[in-house]
Order: C-alpha cells, then sequence, then structure tokens
C-alpha cells in the first residue's frame, strides 16, 4: 500500500501565473506518494561541488543542505533503509570525459571530478558509513551504465528519495530515470542544491508536475517513522 506524500501536498507553483495555471489546466502536479521499499540516494555531494574555491561550487547555496541530509541518513540508517551515494568522475587521463570535454570549460581542461582526486571525494561531512553504497558514474544520470539497478532490484526497491547536486542536472537526470523505470522518486526540497536559484525552482517545479513529487525533509522523517523494521537491507 502506497502512502500519501502529504494529506495537504500540493504541487510546486511558480512565480509566472500562467505557468500554473496551464500546468493545472492539463491535470499535471498530482501526487505519486511514497511506496513501501524505499531507499536513500545522495547525489554526487562532492568536494568540486561543494568547496568554496572549486570552479564547479555550489557554493555558498549547497552548504543548506547539509544538515537535511545528515538528518535523513540517520534516519535512514536507523529503519534499516538503504543509504546510497553517487560519486561522479571523470577518468584520470580524459577518456571519459565525453562531451563534458565541449560543453564545459574546467572538463575540457580536465580540473574537476577526476578518479582519485580530492575533488571527487565525498565530503567529510556526509562520508559513507559502513553498510551504505557507493555507486560510482560517468554521465550525469545514477542509472546510466551502472549497477544501481542490480542493487534497487535485489532489495525490491519502489521508492527513491533523492538530495544533492545539482538539481537541474544529476538530481533532475536520475528523478527522470527513475520515472521511466516505474520508480516514485520524492526529491527533497530542502536537500537539494543549484547554482542559480531560478533554476533551481524551474526545475523543482518541472519535476514535481511530470517525474515525481517535490517533498519536505519533514515528510520524509515522518514516512521514515512510520516505516518501522518493515524496510530491510
Amino acid at each position: 500500500m502506497s502512502t500519501s506524500a502529504s494529506a495537504n501536498a500540493t504541487s510546486v507553483k511558480t512565480s509566472d501565473q500562467a505557468s500554473n495555471e496551464v500546468y493545472a489546466r492539463q491535470g499535471m502536479g498530482q501526487r505519486i506518494g511514497f511506496g513501501e521499499r524505499p531507499a536513500l540516494l545522495l547525489i554526487d555531494m562532492q568536494n568540486d561541488f561543494c568547496d568554496k574555491d572549486a570552479p564547479t561550487t555550489l557554493y555558498p547555496s549547497i552548504l543548506s543542505t547539509y544538515e537535511p541530509i545528515k538528518k535523513l541518513s540517520a534516519a535512514a540508517r536507523k529503519r534499516k533503509v538503504p543509504v546510497i551515494y553517487s560519486q561522479g568522475l571523470v577518468a584520470a587521463d580524459g577518456s571519459s570525459a565525453g562531451l563534458w570535454r565541449l560543453k564545459t570549460k574546467y572538463h575540457e581542461l580536465g580540473s574537476v571530478q577526476i578518479e582519485g582526486s580530492r575533488g571527487a571525494e565525498i565530503i567529510d561531512e556526509l562520508k559513507p558509513e559502513s553498510g551504505d553504497r557507493l555507486i560510482r558514474k560517468w554521465r550525469p544520470s545514477v542509472f546510466f551504465r551502472t549497477d544501481l539497478e542490480v542493487f534497487l532490484g535485489t532489495q525490491r526497491i519502489d521508492t527513491l528519495i533523492l538530495c544533492g547536486t545539482s538539481m537541474s542536472g544529476c538530481v533532475r537526470a536520475t528523478a527522470v530515470d527513475a520515472f521511466m523505470r516505474d520508480i516514485r522518486c520524492m526529491i527533497v526540497r530542502e536537500g537539494v542544491a543549484d547554482r542559480s536559484e531560478t533554476v533551481m525552482e524551474a526545475n523543482l517545479f518541472d519535476i514535481d508536475q511530470k517525474y515525481g513529487d517535490v517533498v519536505t525533509l519533514d515528510m520524509c522523517l515522518k514516512y521514515f517513522d512510520g516505516l518501522g523494521q518493515e524496510a530491510k537491507r
């Protein structure tokens, strides 16, 4: 039995009333709701996106995600909900960069997300713990040519609770890929960040209308509390 995200939950609104009206008129933005077997997926919380002086940083907006992610991770581990990290990487010789080299300056220069570098590591504030899973990825979606689906399938996961960076990039790509696999995606508003508030809000709105539910930290914590010991690793 699925669990509603919230009895009073409504879809994300924008400051653009025309957009709100057209999406509402077409019946979008309905609630998918939480499922029965969740996993918490923390996307690319790496030094190259969090350090103040990193060339591809989301600082300072990324700082606001640390405490919500800590709370969610602790609650998930307490309830035996799988905690999965992704780590976006580029091979040290640049051979895996693909079109990133043409689209972004610092991928062209080979100076970000380099496998084995400090910049590619998960930040100290949110290091994986024993029992957590780390997925190494080479493209925006955590699903693309990784073993994520193996672990989701063997544990019969039907719900992914998403946090991380960036909302418009890897979080969005992963949410859309999950939707295509009929996996419910709950994007935690306090747990995601982007380089621009306008871009982040636009992407939250669009995902919430079409592919997943944007939820709050409190909604997720209440959901975890209701799981009891049902969710097993």
